[in-house]
């Protein structure tokens, strides 16, 4: 049998654990659709929302003119956003996504081999190399694609620096800080006739996991608290617009009887309607989830003060 010395699956070299992720990435059939895709995603979980997307609608229609992605890099919720509102080419809602045991995906080729080609409503895609696939972020990708003419405006924050985007306004500032509070405030009043709120709050964030289950539990809710907070300032009511299901929260979380309380007690008292979902790209091993919360009441002060007085000290 030949040796492929270049070939990271068969490499000694790398742990076992390095190996068994090599081996799911080959397998995972939404990491083959990523660098298939003529929008080539920066990152396999632009199809969770735009799977997200599908059964609710949130970034549909032309009231949604504003839109904050917290922990956006490397970018890949906002990439299917900028294509929603017209500043990229818009993906397909449906994502078609070739089967594990899809051929002529295979080791060989180059990067050109990368281009998709149509074949009526689908795409089909050439072999691809390893490299490509060892890229989990391929940031550079598309950057010289020609930019359109969108509308509003989409604010990503995160701490990591991410690459530029067609129609997005990236902010490399803790989304905590005083500093970015203001910076998103005068982001989202620069859009033509805006107040200031946003029509939809993203966050694809989790916390960092130490093995320890309750202090992970912890550090999870502690992050969900921070968002709505900030939810709680930036967010466009659903009585401002006149719409039942306007203001939306799209938050990330996994699973536990804390969350469950954290969703009765903040979330399902201030939206008109909240979903929970799991979407297919996420992996089925994962205890993550999403809140689909449609429909922002408001906050009145006393829950502020609530919330605040139930976030632990650091």
């Amino acid at each position: 049998m030949p040796f492929r010395p270049s070939c990271p699956l068969s490499s000694h070299k790398l742990p076992p654990s390095s190996r068994a992720w090599l081996a799911r990435q080959f397998r995972d059939p939404y990491v083959k659709a990523r660098l298939s895709y003529p929008a080539h995603f920066r990152a396999r979980s632009a199809f969770k929302l735009i799977e997200l997307d599908k059964s609710f609608h949130f970034l549909d229609g032309r009231n949604v003119r504003t839109v904050v992605d917290l922990g956006a890099a490397p970018g890949g919720w906002s990439q299917v956003v900028a294509g929603k509102l017209g500043w990229t080419e818009e993906p397909p809602l449906a994502p078609r996504v070739p089967p594990a045991s899809s051929s002529g995906f295979g080791l060989k080729g180059t990067n050109q081999s990368l281009k998709a080609r149509s074949k009526g409503k689908g795409w089909s895609t050439a072999p691809v190399s390893e490299e490509d696939l060892l890229d989990p972020l391929d940031i550079d990708a598309g950057l010289d694609a020609p930019r359109r003419a969108g509308r509003g405006t989409i604010i990503a924050v995160d701490l990591l620096r991410m690459e530029p985007l067609p129609g997005v306004k990236a902010i490399q500032m803790d989304f905590l800080s005083p500093e970015a509070d203001q910076c998103v405030s005068e982001l989202l009043r620069s859009e033509r006739g805006a107040d200031g709120k946003a029509d939809v709050v993203l966050s694809d964030m989790a916390a960092n996991f130490t093995g320890n289950a309750t202090a992970d539990t912890e550090a999870g809710l502690l992050l969900s608290r921070s968002v709505f907070e900030f939810v709680r300032r930036h967010l466009r009511t659903a009585d401002s617009v006149g719409l039942r299901k306007a203001g939306a929260l799209i938050l990330k979380h996994f699973a536990s009887p804390s969350a469950n309380k954290f969703r009765k007690e903040f979330l399902d008292p201030h939206f008109n309607l909240v979903k929970f979902i799991k979407p297919p790209a996420s992996r089925t091993e994962s205890a993550e989830g999403y809140w689909v919360c449609l429909g922002f009441k408001g906050v009145p002060e006393p829950v502020k003060a609530a919330t605040e007085h139930s976030t632990p000290a650091s």
